[in-house]
């Protein structure tokens, strides 16, 4: 069954450009929203679309300049025989060379390759043909692409359950009854024939009527000997829509949204089991994150055609190879799309969220993502509600001594990096801050080898150090911070310690939060943050602030 191996797309919806190369069955596309994703798969469904009467609207053009024609392309390799003999697109045939290139005359021991072109003029009407450049297109019937036996599975699922022609369903039964006859419909004769058996077998309770009706009628003169009472075909629209699978009494289109899409994928599963082309698009819509890992295994296993899917979803991204994986960016209506290499495969497990994003801070532990957390409520507060999100970045865990390396493969991947980090393990690392900076990933830690919690009681009002010292208190006991203190500064503390803002304390203070991991927990981090940024008008010249307000900076950049 027909695969895809090249798609290219120009001026349709947000694209002014795409083409990409596929090198797998199994193809996820993923990236940030309004990046394409979707538009690429239904360009997919439109350019092999089984229908004829598909509408499209001026804004379906880019920027809706009718005046530049919608062109989707689509060239296809493990093509059916009936469509590649003379009598069909045999003389259309082009060839895959040994560089991937296509060709249009196709030499011997080269892949055969099949070109179909979509193209929409100012006029709305979808033209689909054969191209090859040594000859005029030709026209390709709506029979012949539904040959490639390519199903979308969307929010618009109902159809799916139907027996229409051009439905799944009715393309498992052709499968299934090869006998039956290409002009004929057999969802057609059977609804005829049950509209028979009706006939025959109902309607009893009205004969008395019927033939008191006919007798009276004969003495006006006319005869009704042939009177019966049936159905009006005018009443029941004799069309193969009208029939479709039910469980029990209900029709399957009446199920929930999740159940549906399951229901729909595993119609797609018995197709792709023969081949086809299956789209889905946010396969993870509806289903449980255990449901759709189960989902995507399956569809692997049993599928022996081509799947196009998109998500949102990490349980999808830590399913799969990174082969499998296409990352989708947008600039300008210039669409790209970049499957990472298999060396890639451990970070974007470890990090699967930074791939839907354009900027990712590397976080060096769970204190700085609760930092993060925090810094992203104040700028929503005080910027104009300008989130992390509104400006595509997002905050990853980097685990520890392992964060430098994580920022170096994201930086590969090209998105664009920076790392919160501490300062008092330089000499620790394997890759050095300075190899990182050489790298273009911005670096944001702290002074004179200070950790994050040094830093803290370093630089915030005394104030705020006790709000940090009750919030602990709270969680352990007074006593216990006290022991604590006399155990680092080797003596007793004076009862009004609290009210002294004294720079041993606050040293002390810092070795004991970083020795004790007092905010090695994401929350912890998250409430050390919003003190910050409670007490940030206090701190100015402040080391502290001013990596923060970098940090910030580097994220409106």
């Amino acid at each position: 069954m027909a695969k895809i191996f090249e798609l290219s797309i120009h001026n349709y919806r947000g694209i002014k450009e795409f083409t990409y190369k596929f090198n797998d069955d199994f193809n996820c596309l993923l990236g940030r929203g309004d990046s394409g994703k979707t538009t690429i798969i239904e360009a997919i469904s439109l350019v092999l679309s089984p229908n004829w009467n598909i509408s499209f609207y001026d804004s379906d053009f880019f920027n809706g300049q009718t005046d530049n024609p919608i062109e989707i392309e689509v060239s296809l390799l493990d093509l059916p025989e009936k469509l590649i003999n003379e009598e069909k697109y045999g003389l259309y045939i082009r060839g895959l060379d040994d560089n991937n290139n296509i060709q249009d005359e196709l030499q011997d021991g080269q892949i055969k390759i099949l070109t179909i072109k979509l193209e929409i003029k100012s006029d709305l009407e979808p033209q689909w043909y054969i191209i090859n450049n040594r000859q005029e297109p030709i026209r390709i019937s709506s029979n012949d692409r539904a040959k490639f036996n390519v199903f979308m599975i969307s929010d618009y699922v109902d159809r799916h359950f139907s027996w229409c022609k051009g439905n799944p369903l009715y393309t498992i039964l052709k499968e299934n009854q090869s006998l039956i006859d290409e002009k004929s419909n057999v969802i057609i004769d059977a609804l005829r024939e049950a509209k028979k058996k009706i006939d025959e077998d109902s309607f009893s309770q009205f004969k008395d009527v019927t033939d008191l009706l006919k007798e009276i009628s004969f003495r006006f003169g006319i005869n009704l000997s042939g009177a019966k009472t049936t159905i009006d075909f005018k009443d029941i629209s004799i069309k193969d829509g009208r029939v479709c699978l039910h469980d029990g009494e209900i029709p399957l289109r009446m199920k929930g949204k999740g159940t549906k899409r399951l229901l729909s994928m595993a119609i797609q599963t018995v197709l792709a089991r023969k081949g086809g082309i299956t789209i889905i698009d946010e396969i993870e819509q509806g289903l449980e994150p255990d449901r759709v890992r189960h989902i995507i295994r399956s569809l692997k296993k049993e599928n022996k055609g081509q799947v196009f899917i998109t998500t949102h979803s990490s349980e999808v991204i830590t399913e799969l190879e990174v082969n499998n994986l296409i990352i989708v960016s947008i600039n300008g209506g210039v669409v790209s799309g970049q499957s990472p290499h298999q060396n890639f495969q451990n970070i974007i497990r470890a990090c699967p969220e930074a791939v839907y994003a354009k900027k990712v801070i590397v976080c060096e532990g769970k204190t700085e993502i609760g930092i993060c957390r925090a810094l992203d409520t104040f700028r929503i507060k005080e910027k104009d509600g300008k989130s992390l999100s509104l400006k595509d970045c997002i905050y990853v865990l980097g685990d520890g001594d392992n964060f430098t390396e994580r920022a170096i493969k994201l930086k590969q991947l090209g998105f664009n990096v920076s790392v919160l980090c501490d300062s008092d393990k330089d000499g620790e690392l394997k890759i050095t801050k300075s190899e990182l900076i050489k790298m273009g990933i911005k670096i944001f830690d702290w002074e004179n080898n200070n950790s994050i919690e040094e830093q803290v009681f370093q630089d915030l009002s005394w104030e705020a150090v006790k709000k940090i010292i009750l919030y602990k208190e709270n969680e352990t006991s007074e006593h216990s911070i006290i022991d604590c203190i006399k155990n680092g500064l080797k003596r007793d503390l004076p009862s009004n310690w609290k009210e002294l803002d004294n720079p041993e304390i606050r040293q002390c203070l810092g070795k004991i939060a970083k020795k004790k991991d007092w905010f090695k927990r994401i929350d912890h981090g998250e409430f050390l943050g919003s003190i910050i940024f409670e007490f940030y008008d206090q701190m100015k010249d402040k080391r502290l602030r001013g990596q923060i307000e970098n940090l910030s900076n580097w994220i409106d950049r």
